[in-house]
């Protein structure tokens, strides 16, 4: 009897000692929540219509149009990918010139297609461009040779080629959506060609 009476005794210890765990376990799993470092979060950023970027293109730097304008030295022999590039002047079936910056400081930077990247896209005055390609420096002997090699249309885009003091040779070029005005509303796409 006696072994009963410790038996019977023993039963409210036990649902105490479960209750003590549960309590113990729900403590060490909040001091876990509370002192834990957060993670970094992955944000994935959708872009509007063509300007997705290619996955195939390893060592591309995403630069905005604004910071390239404020530093084209900075960029110089870099693989860039810049969108919403507006296209304000073709010099040639190859090359135009490109607006950077915002609306209130607009920078030129002159646009060069390589044969694979100009295939089946024209370039319209007023279109608004995703290209990929690399920055250099711009020369007189550089317009020179695009020059021999029939690039231009004329000696006037020549000069106005050697103008430049970077140019982006671009293998990669889609059109992009306009960017939205301080309105919100986004511009129309330019008509015709």
């Amino acid at each position: 009897m006696a072994d009963e009476a410790k038996a019977s005794g023993g039963r409210p210890l036990t649902w105490l000692w479960m209750l003590l765990a549960l309590v113990v376990v729900g403590g060490f799993l909040f001091w876990l929540g509370s002192t834990a470092e957060p993670t970094s979060t992955m944000v994935v950023v959708e872009e509007d219509g063509g300007d997705e970027a290619d996955p195939l293109e390893a060592g591309v730097t995403e630069v905005v149009k604004d910071t390239l304008a404020a530093d084209k030295a900075r960029f110089a022999g870099q693989r860039v990918r810049v969108g919403q590039i507006e296209a304000t002047g073709t010099l040639g079936p190859r090359i135009f010139w490109g607006e950077l910056g915002d609306p209130s400081r607009q920078v030129p930077i002159l646009i060069r297609m390589d044969s694979a990247a100009a295939s089946g896209i024209e370039v319209t005055n007023g279109g608004f461009y995703t290209v990929t390609g690399e920055v250099q420096a711009m020369s007189d002997s550089l317009a020179t040779v695009w020059a021999e090699q029939n690039e231009f249309t004329g000696e006037g885009e020549q000069m106005q080629a050697a103008f430049a003091d970077y140019y982006i040779q671009v293998s990669t070029i889609r059109p992009s959506r306009a960017p939205r005005p301080a309105g919100g509303q986004p511009q129309s796409p330019p008509s015709g060609g």
